[in-house]
């Protein structure tokens, strides 16, 4: 070894003697958020409630992970989003997955982008899957309504409506179907 080296005072980060209590903990804290995100994507305050929820963490730690895990990209809210959103299509209105991500804590400028970046993609593909949702349900309460009865309709309209479809979507969609 040479003669400066010795006189250095060596720092491993991976060798947790050397590491301040503060250190350790924010290691811990990194660990354990890397721990969660493995198993399913998280959004920002999901994470964040998860870790405040343990006790284990100050805020400062928390705010700490949350940086760095956004630096790497483990977190991020816009591209959760914009994932939700194509999983879902098809399956769901657009207004009822805007309200499950906001639940989720998606960020409103994340879930504004992302939404936009969606349909904009949706236009390109020339793809409606609000009116595919909205078929799907349909047939799916068709088997369990009589649409000739004025109140199973009312009923049928009022189902879609809490769904998030637009009226005028609903009205055109049972249209088609009766002819």
């Amino acid at each position: 070894m040479k003669e400066w080296e010795a006189n250095i005072e060596v720092h491993n980060p991976l060798d947790r003697a050397s590491l301040s209590q503060e250190e350790k903990l924010l290691q811990r804290c990194k660990e354990r958020s890397l721990y969660l995100l493995t198993g399913t994507a998280k959004t920002e305050r999901r994470l964040r409630e998860k870790l405040e929820k343990s006790q284990r963490y100050t805020e400062d730690i928390i705010a700490k992970t949350i940086d760095f895990l956004k630096e790497y990209d483990y977190l991020n809210d816009y591209t959760y989003a914009l994932r939700y959103l194509e999983e879902n299509s098809g399956k769901r209105s657009l207004l009822d997955m805007k309200a499950k991500l906001f639940q989720r804590g998606v960020d409103c400028a994340s879930l504004k982008e992302a939404i936009e970046a969606f349909q904009e993609k949706q236009r390109e593909e020339e793809s409606d899957p609000e009116r595919e949702a909205l078929l799907q349900c349909l047939e799916k309460k068709r088997r369990t309504l009589n649409l000739s009865d004025p109140k199973d309709k009312q009923k049928l309209y009022a189902f879609l409506m809490r769904k998030g479809f637009s009226y005028d979507l609903i009205r055109e969609a049972l249209n088609l179907s009766e002819v």
